[in-house]
Protein backbone atom coordinates (compact mmCIF):
# COMPACT_ATOMS: atom_id res chain seq x y z
CA UNK A 1 0.00 0.00 0.00
CA UNK A 2 1.68 3.21 -1.16
CA UNK A 3 1.21 6.31 0.98
CA UNK A 4 0.65 8.56 -2.03
CA UNK A 5 -2.63 6.78 -2.75
CA UNK A 6 -4.11 8.64 0.20
CA UNK A 7 -5.33 12.22 0.59
CA UNK A 8 -6.31 13.06 4.15
CA UNK A 9 -8.64 15.82 5.31
CA UNK A 10 -11.08 16.77 8.05
CA UNK A 11 -14.73 17.44 7.28
CA UNK A 12 -15.45 18.77 10.75
CA UNK A 13 -13.66 21.30 12.92
CA UNK A 14 -13.81 22.31 16.55
CA UNK A 15 -14.49 25.97 15.90
CA UNK A 16 -15.36 29.15 17.81
CA UNK A 17 -19.07 28.80 17.00
CA UNK A 18 -19.20 25.12 17.94
CA UNK A 19 -18.70 22.12 15.67
CA UNK A 20 -18.30 23.27 12.04
CA UNK A 21 -19.38 20.65 9.50
CA UNK A 22 -18.64 20.22 5.79
CA UNK A 23 -20.09 16.71 5.68
CA UNK A 24 -22.91 17.68 3.34
CA UNK A 25 -20.36 18.27 0.56
CA UNK A 26 -18.33 15.06 1.03
CA UNK A 27 -19.60 13.28 -2.09
CA UNK A 28 -21.09 14.12 -5.45
CA UNK A 29 -24.71 12.96 -5.02
CA UNK A 30 -25.14 12.71 -8.79
CA UNK A 31 -22.37 10.14 -9.27
CA UNK A 32 -21.38 8.65 -5.89
CA UNK A 33 -23.11 6.08 -3.74
CA UNK A 34 -22.73 6.89 -0.06
CA UNK A 35 -22.94 4.34 2.73
CA UNK A 36 -24.00 6.08 5.94
CA UNK A 37 -22.80 4.26 9.05
CA UNK A 38 -25.08 4.51 12.06
CA UNK A 39 -24.08 3.37 15.54
CA UNK A 40 -22.80 4.68 18.85
CA UNK A 41 -19.39 4.59 20.54
CA UNK A 42 -17.07 1.60 20.33
CA UNK A 43 -18.99 -0.27 17.64
CA UNK A 44 -16.17 -0.41 15.09
CA UNK A 45 -17.17 2.20 12.49
CA UNK A 46 -13.66 3.70 12.25
CA UNK A 47 -11.94 0.29 12.06
CA UNK A 48 -14.38 -0.77 9.34
CA UNK A 49 -13.50 2.31 7.25
CA UNK A 50 -9.75 1.88 7.83
CA UNK A 51 -9.99 -1.65 6.42
CA UNK A 52 -11.99 -0.40 3.41
CA UNK A 53 -9.36 2.30 2.77
CA UNK A 54 -6.48 -0.20 3.09
CA UNK A 55 -8.13 -2.67 0.72
CA UNK A 56 -8.75 0.02 -1.91
CA UNK A 57 -5.19 1.35 -1.55
CA UNK A 58 -3.70 -2.13 -1.92
CA UNK A 59 -5.56 -2.45 -5.22
CA UNK A 60 -4.05 0.82 -6.49
CA UNK A 61 -7.04 3.12 -6.03
CA UNK A 62 -6.66 6.70 -4.85
CA UNK A 63 -8.46 7.09 -1.53
CA UNK A 64 -9.69 10.13 0.36
CA UNK A 65 -9.65 9.59 4.12
CA UNK A 66 -11.57 11.86 6.49
CA UNK A 67 -10.13 12.09 9.99
CA UNK A 68 -12.06 12.92 13.14
CA UNK A 69 -11.17 16.31 14.62
CA UNK A 70 -12.03 14.99 18.09
CA UNK A 71 -9.69 12.00 17.68
CA UNK A 72 -7.44 12.35 14.61
CA UNK A 73 -6.40 8.67 14.85
CA UNK A 74 -10.01 7.77 14.04
CA UNK A 75 -11.69 7.91 10.62
CA UNK A 76 -15.05 9.54 9.99
CA UNK A 77 -15.14 8.91 6.25
CA UNK A 78 -13.57 7.15 3.27
CA UNK A 79 -14.11 7.87 -0.42
CA UNK A 80 -12.84 5.96 -3.46
CA UNK A 81 -13.46 8.44 -6.33
CA UNK A 82 -12.73 6.01 -9.18
CA UNK A 83 -15.37 3.60 -7.86
CA UNK A 84 -17.85 6.38 -6.97
CA UNK A 85 -18.25 4.84 -3.51
CA UNK A 86 -17.93 6.50 -0.12
CA UNK A 87 -18.54 5.67 3.53
CA UNK A 88 -19.24 8.18 6.29
CA UNK A 89 -19.96 8.12 10.00
CA UNK A 90 -23.40 9.73 9.97
CA UNK A 91 -23.87 10.06 13.73
CA UNK A 92 -23.79 13.15 15.96
CA UNK A 93 -22.24 15.71 15.83
CA UNK A 94 -22.04 15.24 12.05
CA UNK A 95 -25.42 13.72 11.30
CA UNK A 96 -25.72 12.73 7.64
CA UNK A 97 -28.97 11.67 5.98
CA UNK A 98 -29.61 10.66 2.36
CA UNK A 99 -31.53 12.80 -0.09
CA UNK A 100 -33.05 9.69 -1.65
CA UNK A 101 -32.57 6.68 0.59
CA UNK A 102 -31.53 3.51 -1.22
CA UNK A 103 -30.74 5.20 -4.53
CA UNK A 104 -27.85 7.59 -3.88
CA UNK A 105 -27.21 6.51 -0.28
CA UNK A 106 -27.75 3.50 1.98
CA UNK A 107 -27.67 2.97 5.74
CA UNK A 108 -25.31 0.51 7.42
CA UNK A 109 -26.62 -0.24 10.92
CA UNK A 110 -23.74 -0.89 13.32
CA UNK A 111 -26.15 -0.71 16.21
CA UNK A 112 -27.29 -4.19 15.20
CA UNK A 113 -24.02 -5.54 16.63
CA UNK A 114 -24.71 -4.27 20.17
CA UNK A 115 -25.90 -6.53 22.97
CA UNK A 116 -28.66 -4.11 23.98
CA UNK A 117 -29.64 -6.08 27.08
CA UNK A 118 -26.13 -5.84 28.48
CA UNK A 119 -25.84 -2.15 27.55
CA UNK A 120 -29.12 -1.49 29.32
CA UNK A 121 -27.39 -2.44 32.56
CA UNK A 122 -24.68 0.15 31.81
CA UNK A 123 -27.15 2.99 31.25
CA UNK A 124 -26.22 5.07 34.30
CA UNK A 125 -22.49 5.06 33.46
CA UNK A 126 -23.18 5.73 29.78
CA UNK A 127 -25.37 8.74 30.61
CA UNK A 128 -22.82 10.21 33.03
CA UNK A 129 -19.86 9.88 30.66
CA UNK A 130 -21.85 11.19 27.68
CA UNK A 131 -22.81 14.33 29.59
CA UNK A 132 -19.26 14.81 30.90
CA UNK A 133 -17.48 14.59 27.55
CA UNK A 134 -20.03 16.86 25.83
CA UNK A 135 -19.52 19.45 28.58
CA UNK A 136 -15.77 19.46 27.87
CA UNK A 137 -16.49 20.15 24.19
CA UNK A 138 -18.68 23.11 25.13
CA UNK A 139 -15.82 24.51 27.22
CA UNK A 140 -13.43 24.05 24.30
CA UNK A 141 -15.81 25.91 21.96
CA UNK A 142 -16.05 28.85 24.41
CA UNK A 143 -12.28 29.04 24.67
CA UNK A 144 -11.88 28.91 20.90
CA UNK A 145 -14.35 31.80 20.67
CA UNK A 146 -12.15 33.80 23.04
CA UNK A 147 -9.04 33.05 20.98
CA UNK A 148 -10.86 33.97 17.78
CA UNK A 149 -11.78 37.37 19.20
CA UNK A 150 -8.05 38.10 19.48
CA UNK A 151 -7.34 37.20 15.83
CA UNK A 152 -6.69 39.97 13.36
CA UNK A 153 -7.32 43.47 14.58
CA UNK A 154 -4.23 44.84 12.83
CA UNK A 155 -4.97 47.38 10.11
CA UNK A 156 -2.46 47.38 7.27
CA UNK A 157 -1.89 50.25 4.86
CA UNK A 158 -3.54 50.42 1.45
CA UNK A 159 -0.09 50.21 -0.19
CA UNK A 160 0.58 46.90 1.61
CA UNK A 161 -2.77 45.43 0.57
CA UNK A 162 -2.25 46.49 -3.04
CA UNK A 163 1.22 44.91 -3.05
CA UNK A 164 -0.27 41.60 -1.85
CA UNK A 165 -2.88 41.81 -4.62
CA UNK A 166 -0.08 42.28 -7.18
CA UNK A 167 1.60 39.11 -5.87
CA UNK A 168 -1.69 37.30 -6.38
CA UNK A 169 -2.00 38.50 -9.97
CA UNK A 170 1.57 37.42 -10.71
CA UNK A 171 0.98 33.92 -9.32
CA UNK A 172 -2.25 33.59 -11.31
CA UNK A 173 -0.55 34.63 -14.56
CA UNK A 174 2.18 32.04 -14.06
CA UNK A 175 0.15 29.07 -12.86
CA UNK A 176 -3.59 29.30 -13.57
CA UNK A 177 -4.11 29.19 -17.29
CA UNK A 178 -6.32 27.28 -19.70
CA UNK A 179 -9.54 25.66 -18.59
CA UNK A 180 -10.44 22.59 -16.56
CA UNK A 181 -13.38 20.44 -15.73
CA UNK A 182 -13.86 19.43 -12.15
CA UNK A 183 -16.03 19.63 -9.04
CA UNK A 184 -14.95 22.15 -6.42
CA UNK A 185 -15.26 21.16 -2.77
CA UNK A 186 -14.49 22.48 0.69
CA UNK A 187 -12.41 20.60 3.23
CA UNK A 188 -10.42 21.30 6.38
CA UNK A 189 -6.70 20.54 6.15
CA UNK A 190 -6.19 21.77 9.73
CA UNK A 191 -8.03 21.24 13.01
CA UNK A 192 -7.70 21.90 16.72
CA UNK A 193 -7.64 18.43 18.25
CA UNK A 194 -6.88 16.57 21.48
CA UNK A 195 -3.30 16.41 20.15
CA UNK A 196 -3.12 20.17 19.63
CA UNK A 197 -3.31 22.13 16.38
CA UNK A 198 -2.83 19.64 13.57
CA UNK A 199 -2.40 20.11 9.82
CA UNK A 200 -2.45 17.09 7.50
CA UNK A 201 0.45 18.37 5.41
CA UNK A 202 1.19 14.95 3.87
CA UNK A 203 -1.95 15.37 1.77
CA UNK A 204 -0.25 18.10 -0.26
CA UNK A 205 2.35 15.97 -2.12
CA UNK A 206 -0.35 13.36 -2.77
CA UNK A 207 -2.26 15.93 -4.86
CA UNK A 208 0.24 18.54 -6.07
CA UNK A 209 3.84 18.68 -7.28
CA UNK A 210 4.08 22.48 -7.36
CA UNK A 211 3.69 24.19 -3.99
CA UNK A 212 3.56 27.93 -3.31
CA UNK A 213 4.06 28.71 0.38
CA UNK A 214 2.77 32.02 1.74
CA UNK A 215 3.70 33.52 5.10
CA UNK A 216 0.50 34.62 6.82
CA UNK A 217 1.26 36.12 10.22
CA UNK A 218 -0.21 39.43 8.99
CA UNK A 219 -3.17 37.91 7.14
CA UNK A 220 -1.91 38.90 3.68
CA UNK A 221 -2.00 35.33 2.37
CA UNK A 222 -5.79 35.46 2.48
CA UNK A 223 -5.75 37.93 -0.42
CA UNK A 224 -3.57 35.66 -2.56
CA UNK A 225 -5.35 32.40 -1.69
CA UNK A 226 -8.83 33.78 -2.36
CA UNK A 227 -7.82 35.38 -5.67
CA UNK A 228 -6.19 32.15 -6.89
CA UNK A 229 -9.12 29.98 -5.79
CA UNK A 230 -11.65 32.24 -7.50
CA UNK A 231 -9.62 32.37 -10.73
CA UNK A 232 -9.21 28.58 -10.86
CA UNK A 233 -12.91 28.01 -10.18
CA UNK A 234 -13.81 30.60 -12.81
CA UNK A 235 -11.80 28.61 -15.34
CA UNK A 236 -13.69 25.44 -14.47
CA UNK A 237 -10.97 23.66 -12.49
CA UNK A 238 -11.93 21.41 -9.61
CA UNK A 239 -10.65 23.34 -6.60
CA UNK A 240 -10.20 22.01 -3.07
CA UNK A 241 -10.76 24.97 -0.78
CA UNK A 242 -9.28 24.21 2.64
CA UNK A 243 -11.11 26.30 5.21
CA UNK A 244 -9.73 27.75 8.43
CA UNK A 245 -10.88 25.93 11.60
CA UNK A 246 -10.83 29.26 13.45
CA UNK A 247 -12.91 30.99 10.75
CA UNK A 248 -14.68 28.30 8.68
CA UNK A 249 -15.91 30.80 6.09
CA UNK A 250 -12.30 31.72 5.21
CA UNK A 251 -10.14 29.70 2.80
CA UNK A 252 -6.58 29.28 4.11
CA UNK A 253 -5.19 26.86 1.49
CA UNK A 254 -6.17 25.94 -2.04
CA UNK A 255 -5.28 22.80 -3.99
CA UNK A 256 -5.95 22.37 -7.72
CA UNK A 257 -5.22 18.70 -8.54
CA UNK A 258 -5.76 19.17 -12.31
CA UNK A 259 -2.89 21.68 -12.31
CA UNK A 260 -0.91 19.72 -9.67
CA UNK A 261 -0.81 23.02 -7.79
CA UNK A 262 -1.11 23.87 -4.09
CA UNK A 263 -1.10 27.36 -2.59
CA UNK A 264 -0.57 27.11 1.16
CA UNK A 265 -0.48 29.65 3.96
CA UNK A 266 1.56 29.13 7.09
CA UNK A 267 1.71 30.79 10.50
CA UNK A 268 4.28 30.38 13.27
CA UNK A 269 1.91 27.88 14.94
CA UNK A 270 1.34 25.77 11.83
CA UNK A 271 4.42 25.67 9.61
CA UNK A 272 4.73 23.68 6.39
CA UNK A 273 7.45 21.07 7.07
CA UNK A 274 8.62 20.51 3.46
CA UNK A 275 10.55 22.58 0.93
CA UNK A 276 8.09 24.42 -1.33
CA UNK A 277 8.54 25.14 -5.02
CA UNK A 278 8.41 28.83 -4.19
CA UNK A 279 8.17 30.72 -0.89
CA UNK A 280 6.40 34.09 -0.98
CA UNK A 281 7.43 36.04 2.12
CA UNK A 282 4.34 38.23 2.30
CA UNK A 283 5.05 39.30 5.88
CA UNK A 284 8.01 41.29 4.52
CA UNK A 285 5.79 43.47 2.28
CA UNK A 286 4.98 46.26 4.78
CA UNK A 287 7.44 49.09 5.24
CA UNK A 288 9.87 49.06 8.17
CA UNK A 289 7.81 51.78 9.86
CA UNK A 290 4.56 49.84 9.47
CA UNK A 291 6.11 46.64 10.81
CA UNK A 292 7.55 48.52 13.79
CA UNK A 293 3.98 49.48 14.73
CA UNK A 294 2.29 46.15 13.90
CA UNK A 295 4.66 43.58 15.35
CA UNK A 296 4.46 44.60 19.04
CA UNK A 297 0.64 44.44 18.83
CA UNK A 298 0.84 40.97 17.28
CA UNK A 299 3.31 39.73 19.89
CA UNK A 300 1.05 40.79 22.76
CA UNK A 301 -2.17 39.38 21.30
CA UNK A 302 -0.55 36.17 20.04
CA UNK A 303 0.85 35.40 23.48
CA UNK A 304 -2.60 35.72 25.03
CA UNK A 305 -4.23 33.88 22.13
CA UNK A 306 -1.86 30.92 22.43
CA UNK A 307 -2.55 30.68 26.16
CA UNK A 308 -6.29 30.44 25.50
CA UNK A 309 -5.78 27.92 22.68
CA UNK A 310 -3.71 25.79 25.04
CA UNK A 311 -6.66 25.72 27.46
CA UNK A 312 -8.98 24.77 24.59
CA UNK A 313 -6.73 21.87 23.61
CA UNK A 314 -6.69 20.77 27.24
CA UNK A 315 -10.51 20.64 27.23
CA UNK A 316 -10.44 18.62 23.99
CA UNK A 317 -7.93 16.24 25.57
CA UNK A 318 -10.23 15.76 28.57
CA UNK A 319 -13.18 15.15 26.23
CA UNK A 320 -11.21 12.49 24.37
CA UNK A 321 -10.28 10.70 27.63
CA UNK A 322 -13.91 10.66 28.74
CA UNK A 323 -15.03 9.39 25.34
CA UNK A 324 -12.45 6.60 25.61
CA UNK A 325 -13.98 5.65 28.97
CA UNK A 326 -17.41 5.63 27.31
CA UNK A 327 -16.17 3.36 24.51
CA UNK A 328 -14.72 1.02 27.15
CA UNK A 329 -18.24 0.50 28.49
CA UNK A 330 -19.55 -0.40 25.03
CA UNK A 331 -16.73 -2.56 23.63
CA UNK A 332 -17.37 -5.74 25.71
CA UNK A 333 -20.92 -5.78 24.36
CA UNK A 334 -20.16 -5.58 20.62
CA UNK A 335 -20.23 -8.52 18.20
CA UNK A 336 -16.92 -7.83 16.45
CA UNK A 337 -16.98 -11.18 14.62
CA UNK A 338 -20.18 -10.02 12.93
CA UNK A 339 -18.58 -6.71 12.03
CA UNK A 340 -15.59 -8.56 10.52
CA UNK A 341 -17.96 -10.52 8.29
CA UNK A 342 -19.71 -7.29 7.25
CA UNK A 343 -16.36 -5.68 6.47
CA UNK A 344 -15.31 -8.60 4.28
CA UNK A 345 -18.57 -8.47 2.31
CA UNK A 346 -18.01 -4.77 1.53
CA UNK A 347 -14.38 -5.32 0.54
CA UNK A 348 -15.39 -8.13 -1.81
CA UNK A 349 -18.03 -5.85 -3.34
CA UNK A 350 -15.31 -3.33 -4.24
Amino acid sequence: MEENHFARFFLGANAPGGFASLYDSFTDPDTDHLYILKGGPGCGKSTFMKKIAAAAGERGYAVECIHCSGDPDSLDGVRVPALHIAYVDGTSPHVVEPRFAGSEASYVNFGAFYDTDALGREREGIAALTGAYKARYQRAFRLLSGASALSGGVRLSEDTLLAAARRARGLIRREIRGHGSGRSVKRFLSAYTCKGPLTLWDTVPALAEKVYLLDNELGLADIVVEAAASEAQGRGYGVIRCQSPMAPSRTEHVIVPELSLAILSQTPAMRYPCKPTRHLRLDAIPSREELAFVRPVLRRTNKLRQSILSEAVGALREAKALHDDLEALYIPHVDFAGIDRLTQRHIEAL
